[in-house]
């Protein structure tokens, strides 16, 4: 790492939390306003019936943008004890508690409520049955991700796991905050009017149109997603999907997945739908993050945007969904059925 690049990491990491995943299989940053604590949990249990202790897990919160009294999904990763191994399959109990105040227990009186999260996994990877059960494994990455709840309170908030793994019994706990009001774009929002450029326009970096591509190459990976502006495709009354993401200097390893499968999409779905990636950085170095993506990840300007988001806009110009972290390609295209029709 360059002196330049560790001086921009260090001035990036200030600023947001990143918990990470085993090597290659990392979560995205968490923006410090959702994310308090992770608490690993080492969990007493039998193993075959002998009473043997079994180790526990670590819970990762992967949600951005929590805000209180509006249906969200609610995403986690889960690791051995080890940070080695992912848990993946099947689904896991949840059961979340208002705390009193940061670091404060609940009080008696707090809100809370159950729900259960299915395993969700990285755009590019295979489905997993949700009958088998849940596996700490290798070479395999993902989310547990509960249907849309609602928290009905903003504030501090605690998340219990418990997960009857084929490893026996384990358990994990965190903390995170539930905003007033959402900073980002969300579904029932009109989607932002945004005049990406495109590759033919003069005086912009190739680099901020697709951090894959190179400067002095006019061409840019695919093409498909850098054919129309959102502004172009809104006022056609397109229906779009818009992939927010850093393929190149993604915090976490998910940008360049989702890219990917959404490009897949782009070329088999035809035109019933737009497809527009926008490039987060304009200029990595220098810490400057494209106007265009700002406009969906960053509206308020505090550069706490984060990545890889992708937003489903139907062609009356509403957001209808979005997806934080991590889509699955059955998502994904569910998602572009939800608006093609």
């Amino acid at each position: 790492m360059s002196k330049l690049h560790h001086v921009v990491a260090q001035r990036r990491t200030r600023r947001r939390t990143i918990l990470q995943f085993p090597a290659k299989q990392q979560f995205a940053p968490i923006r410090l306003r959702n994310v308090v604590v992770v608490v690993v949990l080492f969990v007493a249990g039998c193993a075959g019936g002998n009473g043997a202790a079994v180790g526990g897990m670590s819970l990762k919160v992967a949600s951005f943008d929590l805000v209180a009294a509006k249906q969200q999904r609610f995403n986690i990763g889960l690791v051995d004890n080890t940070d080695q191994l992912v848990l993946v399959g099947g689904s896991v109990d949840l059961s979340f508690r208002q705390l009193a105040a940061e670091g404060q227990a609940a009080r008696q009186d707090s809100a809370s409520f159950n729900a259960a999260a299915r395993f969700v996994p990285l755009a590019g990877q295979p489905e997993i049955s949700a009958n088998e059960k849940p596996s700490f494994t290798p070479g395999t990455a993902g989310v547990y991700r509960t249907e849309p709840i609602s928290f009905p309170a903003a504030g501090f908030w605690q998340v219990d796991v418990r997960a009857r793994t084929s490893h026996g019994l384990r358990r994990a706990t965190a903390s995170f905050e539930v905003a007033v009001s959402s900073l980002l774009p969300r579904p029932g929002d009109r989607a932002p009017n945004t005049r990406n450029p495109l590759p033919s326009a003069r005086d912009v970096s190739m680099r901020a149109i697709d951090s894959r591509a190179a400067d002095e190459d006019p061409t840019v990976p695919d093409p498909e997603l850098h054919a129309v502006s959102v502004a172009d495709a809104l006022a056609a009354n397109r229906p779009v999907i818009v992939v927010v993401s850093t393929p190149t200097f993604c915090e976490s390893r998910f940008c360049g997945p989702i890219t990917d499968s959404v490009a897949i999409l782009a070329r088999t779905t035809g035109n019933k739908v737009a497809f527009v990636h926008l490039e987060v950085w304009r200029n990595f170095e220098a810490n400057e993050l494209n106007p265009a993506a700002q406009e969906w990840i960053d509206p308020s300007g505090t550069h706490e945007g984060n990545e890889p988001w992708v937003f489903v806009v139907d062609r009356n110009g509403m957001i209808v969904e979005r997806f934080d972290n991590v889509a699955s390609d059955a998502d994904l295209r569910a998602a572009v059925n939800r608006i093609a029709d």
